[in-house]
């Protein structure tokens, strides 16, 4: 079972991974002396709000991802309905054509 340590340290990674906001957050506490450089394991003030600020930003692209596939539901859901309507017309318009014709003469 090896594979699962290494997917198990890619996940860790990937977990570990700074955004942006907290990146420059890491360096303004660098630049202002709150930390002793970027490489510490402490995080100063601006580089917690930075995590705070990515995770948000983060949960905003999921929640609007999450949108988009919700409409894309609701537009196959449609065009099925849709689909079906149109092929019940077409065999009502089949049946129709190929019905007997009404006498209109009574006869």
């Amino acid at each position: 079972m090896r594979v699962i340590p290494g997917l198990l340290a890619a996940g860790l990674t990937l977990a570990s991974c700074d955004g942006p906001r907290e990146n420059a957050g890491e360096k303004a506490d660098a630049a202002a002396g709150v930390v002793d450089s970027e490489d510490t394991m402490r995080s100063g003030p601006a580089e917690e709000m930075g995590a705070r600020q990515d995770d948000a930003a983060e949960m905003r692209a999921d929640a609007k991802e999450a949108q988009a596939d919700s409409i894309e539901a609701s537009a196959a859901e449609t065009s099925e309905a849709a689909s079906q309507r149109a092929a019940a017309l077409r065999e009502a318009a089949e049946a129709d054509r190929n019905a007997e014709p009404a006498d209109v003469n009574g006869m």
